[in-house]
């Protein structure tokens, strides 16, 4: 999927590139589809707890959004998704969590970072960063020359700036 996109997932490549029988291991190939979703889900929560539990939580947050194997895992899963019921609503389960774990996280350290919270409310903040992160991969993926280098990088000296004030706020 990584390699050659969700389309090319087949229940015959499976069984020949990872050497098992799909459908006695799995039933279907939209079964094999829910249980990478999960597996990557439930991976992906705990490395977001983790994440907002770290010293520097937006630093944190952001590397871990922003690793491209797994966007570009969320990019092909996401495209699937549209086109297999069981499957998008995996997805939306994780997506729910993700969003809720975010906004419970924001909500506090937004005011220990001084970002003014009627300007930027949790719920903008977790959507621009997890949206950013996203269409950066999303436009990768596609091969479309979209800066999203630029956005990156300008984006990891965003955090790096208000992670910078905070250690220096703390330590005077």
């Amino acid at each position: 999927m990584l390699r050659d996109g969700y389309a090319a997932v087949t229940s015959r490549r499976v069984e020949a590139e990872a050497g098992i029988k799909l459908h006695y291991h799995f039933g279907t190939l939209d079964e094999l589809f829910v249980a990478v979703v999960r597996r990557h889900g439930e991976s992906n929560v705990a490395r977001l707890a983790d994440a907002f539990a770290s010293p520097e939580p937006l630093r944190a947050w952001w590397r871990l959004v922003s690793e491209p194997r797994g966007n570009t895992l969320l990019v092909e899963l996401t495209a699937a998704a549209n086109h297999r019921p069981a499957l998008k609503a995996e997805v939306a389960t994780f997506a729910r969590e993700v969003r809720r774990m975010q906004l419970e996280a924001l909500e506090p350290i937004l005011d220990d970072y001084e970002i003014d919270r009627d300007a930027f409310p949790p719920a903008l903040v977790a959507a621009a960063v997890q949206g950013l992160a996203f269409v950066m991969a999303h436009d990768k993926v596609a091969g479309f020359d979209t800066a999203h280098e630029d956005a990156s990088a300008a984006m990891t000296r965003v955090v790096d700036s208000l992670e910078e004030r905070r250690a220096a706020r703390r330590a005077s």
